[in-house]
């Protein structure tokens, strides 16, 4: 048996190629990686990461618009008073359902922070969770993040509900959704700059 596995070793060594064998042991690595219950969550995240893309705007026909049980609908803020989105109404809404266990909402946290640190003084950030506010603070900070936080009052609205997350919406100055997006999405792009900035004049 032994000589059998030195054979095939030697027939992998001598017929692959360096890329080939860097390939495979980049593959190895990120198996037992997988493994282990303690980096799992951050290698899952990392390929989320490379595989997410910048979200498409929904076809006009599908731009549902919020009404008064959307805009009446109430969340708790960071620092615990209640807010309602109509608190929000007439701006752009950029409304985040996430969680700190969830490897692709952390995927995308890195540009949300990016896009956050662009157009969060003339876009409403809502970054939506229903797990405890000290599991959240304690998460931000060590990621350092800055994004507001927000946490649920009352059950989401139907417009706003989804069995995944992240699931993100981007709401227009008019109350339209023009971007439903589930899973991670690359939000620090051009195309998202390009739509912010329209947005933000209409």
């Amino acid at each position: 048996m032994s000589s059998y596995l030195k054979k095939r070793w030697k027939d992998y060594w001598d017929k692959k190629g360096w890329f080939s064998k860097l390939s495979d042991l980049i593959f190895v690595i990120l198996v037992v990686a997988m493994l282990i219950p303690s980096s799992r969550k951050e290698i899952s995240a990392f390929v989320s990461g490379l595989t997410a893309m910048s979200p498409k705007n929904l076809p006009a026909e599908e731009q549902a618009t919020l009404g008064s049980g959307e805009f009446n609908w109430t969340l708790t803020s960071s620092n615990g008073n209640p807010v309602a989105l109509s608190a929000f109404e007439g701006k752009v809404i950029f409304l985040n359902f996430w969680a700190t266990w969830c490897p692709p909402c952390i995927a995308e946290m890195p540009d949300i922070q990016e896009i956050y640190n662009k157009y969060g003084d003339r876009v409403a950030f809502l970054l939506v969770t229903d797990e405890k506010p000290e599991t959240v603070t304690a998460f931000m900070e060590r990621k350092g993040f800055e994004m507001p936080v927000f946490y649920h009052r009352q059950a989401v609205p139907g417009l706003f509900a989804s069995q995944s997350i992240p699931t993100t919406f981007i709401i227009n100055p008019n109350g339209k959704i023009v971007i439903r997006k589930t899973g991670a999405a690359k939000w620090n792009s051009q195309k998202m700059h390009q739509l912010i900035d329209e947005m933000l004049i209409q």
